[in-house]
C-alpha cells in the first residue's frame, strides 16, 4: 500500500480536487485466520480499523491517522477510537506526510487473546532520513490499543518506505503469527516472541524478483501443508516466499515461484478445498504493464491462481482471468475503469466457499465519472464463478447517497463477518467522498451477508459526523486487510 501506488488509482482524481491529495490505495493485505485476528477488545466481534494516511494532524499535512470501529450483533457501528502519532501511548509524533496508516494489519501478536493493530506510516522520516518509514504495534486489550511499540527496522534510508504493506501469517509452522513488512525495496519478516515491551528481530529476506518496489502482500496456506506462504505483487511478477516441508528455520523462507505481476493481492478459499487461493488485480495494465497481453483493453482485470500442492509454491499457475468483458460479468471493459484497484476475499453466503469482492473505483455510473461500484463473484466446488455475479454502487437501491463525480466507490474492499452469524460483511469505501478542504472526507458502507448474498437492505453508512472527524478526512484511504 505505498503511496506511490496509491497516486496512480487517484491520480485523477487529486488533479481535480488540489493536486496534491494522498491517493487511493490499491490493496491491503489478508491477515491468517487467528481465532482474534481483529477482535481488538476481545467481545467476541471482528473489528475494523481504517486508514486516513493523509489527514492534517495538528496542522501537520499528511501526518495520517487511524479509525477503529468495533463490531457488534448489529455489526460495525460507529463506537470507534481514533489514533494518532500523537496519542498517549503511541511512539513517535505526527509530522508532515508520514502517512500513518498508510498500511493496516492484525493478529494476536502476544497470545493473550485480543488482536493487535498493525500500521505502517511508509512516509515516516528521521532526523536525518525522508520518507524511511516505520511500523507501529498497538496492542489489543480490554481497553485496546493505549500502548504500542515500533517494530526494529534495520538500517534507515531516504525512501526506504518501510512499511509500505504488513502482513500477519504462520509462516514457521510453529502455530504462531509472524509478521512480514515490505519497503520499496526489501522484505522483513518477523518471527519470535512478541511482548508488550520487545518485538522479535526482523530477518532481512533476499528477494531476486523481476522487478523492485510496488509490493502488496497476502498470506496464505496455498499448498494445505499448515504454513502460510507469502504471496508478493510487484508490476512484473507475483513472488511466492515459504518454506520447504520440514525446514522451520526462519532462514530457510525463500522465494519459491513467480507469477504474473499486479497492483492488488488477495487470499481465500476460493473453491472450499482447505487450501488458499489467490486473486491478483492488475487495475491499470497501461500505465503498470506486467508484460502479459492485456484482456481488458486498459478496463483492469483479475487472475485468479487455485492453491495446489503439487507446485513449488503451492499455487497452481493456471492463470483464470475475470474483467468486464468476461461472460456474466457485469458491465463492459472501459479503459481507466481500474476494475481490480481492491480485492477482498472471505465467504459471504456460509456456504464454506469463499467469495471475491473487487473494487471498480473509476467505474462511470451514467454522467458521473469515477464514481465506482464493486463487483462480487461467488466462490463454488470448481472455483470462482460468474453465475450470480453481482455489482454494487451509491446507485443500487437501498445503499444510501448516490453515485457522483469522483466518489470512487470501491477504493477499498473488506469482506469480514462484523456481526458473528458466519457469513462475511462488506465493508467499502469512498475517500472522496463530499470533498472539504481540498481533499474527500470519506465515507464507509456495510453490507451484510446473507445465505443468499450481500444484503441491500439495512445499509449502515458511516461520515465525518458519525466517526466524529473533520470534513476532508479522507475515511477509508485505506482498510484493514
Amino acid at each position: 500500500m505505498r503511496h506511490s501506488v496509491r497516486l496512480t488509482v487517484a491520480a485523477v482524481i487529486a488533479a481535480s480536487l488540489t493536486g496534491s491529495l494522498l491517493a487511493v490505495s490499491a490493496e491491503s493485505a489478508a491477515a491468517a485466520p487467528y481465532k482474534r485476528a481483529d477482535d481488538f477488545n476481545g467481545d467476541g466481534y471482528r473489528d475494523l480499523a481504517i486508514g486516513m494516511p493523509g489527514k492534517t494532524v495538528n496542522g501537520h499535512q499528511g501526518a495520517g491517522a487511524v479509525l477503529v470501529t468495533f463490531g457488534s450483533a448489529r455489526g460495525l457501528t460507529k463506537k470507534h477510537i481514533y489514533l494518532t502519532q500523537d496519542s498517549t501511548g503511541i511512539p513517535g509524533s505526527a509530522r508532515y506526510q508520514d502517512f500513518f496508516g498508510s498500511s493496516l494489519a492484525s493478529g494476536d501478536l502476544n497470545h493473550d487473546g485480543y488482536a493487535d493493530l498493525l500500521v505502517g506510516s511508509e512516509g515516516d522520516s528521521t532526523s536525518s532520513t525522508s520518507a524511511s518509514g516505520s511500523v507501529t504495534v498497538l496492542w489489543g486489550g480490554a481497553s485496546p490499543l493505549r500502548s504500542a511499540l515500533s517494530l526494529p527496522a534495520g538500517p534507515a534510508f531516504d525512501s526506504r518506505m518501510f512499511g509500505a504493506d504488513i502482513a500477519v501469517g504462520d509462516f514457521t509452522g510453529d502455530s504462531a503469527p509472524d509478521v512480514a513488512v515490505t519497503g520499496s525495496t526489501a522484505l522483513w519478516l518477523y518471527s519470535g516472541t512478541f511482548t508488550r515491551t520487545k518485538a522479535p528481530a526482523g530477518h532481512d529476506v533476499p528477494a531476486q524478483g523481476p522487478s523492485a518496489g510496488s509490493w502488496h502482500i497476502a498470506a496464505g496456506d496455498f499448498d494445505g501443508e499448515g504454513k502460510d506462504e507469502l504471496a508478493i505483487a510487484q508490476q512484473k511478477a507475483t513472488l511466492i516466499f515459504g518454506q520447504a516441508p520440514g525446514t522451520t528455520d526462519i532462514g530457510d523462507f525463500t522465494e519459491q515461484t513467480h507469477l504474473a505481476g499486479g497492483n492488488a493481492i488477495a487470499a481465500g478459499d476460493l473453491n472450499g478445498d482447505g487450501r488458499a487461493d489467490l486473486a491478483i488485480g492488475l487495475s491499470d495494465p497501461r500505465l503498470s504493464p506486467n508484460g502479459l497481453t492485456d484482456p481488458s483493453h486498459g478496463a483492469g482485470y483479475v487472475t485468479v491462481h487455485y492453491g495446489n500442492s503439487a507446485y513449488f509454491g503451492g499455487l497452481d499457475p493456471t492463470r483464470h482471468v475475470y474483467h468486464q468483458n468476461t461472460a456474466g460479468v457485469p458491465g463492459t471493459n472501459e479503459r481507466g475503469d481500474n476494475f481490480g484497484a481492491a480485492l477482498s476475499i472471505a465467504d459471504i453466503t456460509g456456504d464454506h466457499r469463499d467469495e471475491l469482492a473487487i473494487g471498480v473505483p473509476y467505474q462511470s455510473i451514467g454522467r458521473a465519472s469515477r464514481a465506482g461500484d464493486v463487483l462480487v463473484l461467488r466462490g463454488a466446488n470448481s472455483g470462482l464463478t460468474t453465475n450470480g455475479a453481482a455489482t454494487y454502487s451509491q446507485n443500487t437501491p437501498g445503499i444510501p447517497g448516490s453515485a457522483e463525480t469522483n466518489d470512487v466507490f470501491g477504493s477499498q474492499v473488506r469482506l469480514a463477518d462484523f456481526n458473528r452469524d458466519g457469513k462475511a460483511d462488506l465493508a467499502v469505501s469512498a475517500p472522496y467522498e463530499d470533498p472539504a478542504h481540498n481533499r474527500g472526507s470519506g465515507a464507509l458502507w456495510q453490507l451484510r451477508g446473507t445465505n443468499s448474498g450481500l444484503s441491500t437492505s439495512s445499509v449502515s453508512a458511516f461520515g465525518p459526523k458519525e466517526y466524529g472527524v473533520s470534513p476532508g478526512s479522507g475515511i477509508g484511504e485505506t482498510l484493514l486487510g
